[in-house]
């Protein structure tokens, strides 16, 4: 079997004149000397969605005890109002757990009316790891393309799982690293992905009719992909700014190559 598989089996015919479709290379240890790359066309409505994640913390706390440690011009301590001194004498009991559920920091508040400003702002805790789907409606208008369907669904599953190792340890699934392709070069117009694990995968069989080929092979199916970037990035990873040094973009990886096997004409 060839370590590279396309469908549907014009695609390479397509890919010479500048035809638009995906690149699927699985990368990993077992697969230095036998890279398999399954090609594809682009499906439509293709997103990625960027995100980042926030938190928040209080700083009313700290913040005002600074403030009454901090002296005036003329070297006096700065004095908090009544209703300042409760609040943070309150808030600082809760920080220390003083009182008996609280009753004996709560009632103090209540009765003069006044709550400690939180001076909540949001902290930074980093990107999201990437999500993104792609789904393929594969239908085979003979038997041959049916069976190269049925070797790119296994394909994918296969390696979507862990690989055991012993009894008691797991190895991880290999990578995919997904282009997008105009012809023979990576469409810059295109989101980059960075190397991905394949999360899920839903194989939907005869969507479009209940029909078979003699063999038994189903006319179509639907690959629906789920996949997640290995890791969080940043903005150096997607974006290089001259002087901060960073990753080149596009990276110089998306510049390999478009590989689709000879024919056995041009062998």
């Amino acid at each position: 079997m060839s370590s590279i598989i396309a469908f549907p089996h014009t695609l390479g015919q397509e890919v010479s004149k500048g035809g638009h479709h995906v690149s699927f290379e699985i990368i990993g240890k077992e697969f230095d000397s036998d890279v398999f790359k399954i090609h594809l066309f682009i499906p439509s409505g293709i997103s990625l969605g960027d995100g980042a994640n926030f938190g928040n913390i209080d700083l009313g706390t700290i913040n005002a005890v600074q403030g009454m440690m901090q002296k005036d011009e003329e070297g006096n301590k700065k004095l908090a109002t009544d209703l300042e001194a409760t609040a943070i004498g309150t808030a600082l009991m809760q920080k220390m757990g003083i009182g008996d559920d609280l009753s004996v920091a709560a009632t103090s508040t209540v009765k003069a009316g006044v709550a400690l400003n939180n001076q909540s702002t949001l902290t930074y805790e980093g990107a999201s790891i990437r999500t993104f789907e792609l789904s393929f409606n594969l239908v085979a208008s003979n038997s041959k393309e049916a069976e190269t369907i049925r070797i790119i669904e296994h394909t994918f599953r296969k390696y979507m799982y862990a690989k055991r190792e012993g009894e008691f340890a797991l190895k991880y699934p290999p990578l995919f690293r997904i282009k997008f392709m105009k012809g023979k070069k990576v469409n810059e117009y295109m989101p980059f992905i960075f190397d991905s694990y394949l999360t899920g995968l839903t194989a939907s069989y005869n969507n479009n009719a209940n029909m078979f080929h003699k063999d038994g092979a189903p006319t179509d199916l639907t690959l629906a992909l789920s996949f997640q970037e290995q890791r969080q990035l940043t903005r150096d990873d997607l974006y290089h700014v001259p002087g901060e040094g960073g990753a080149e973009r596009p990276p110089s990886n998306v510049q390999q190559k478009f590989d689709y096997p000879k024919s056995k004409s041009e062998a």
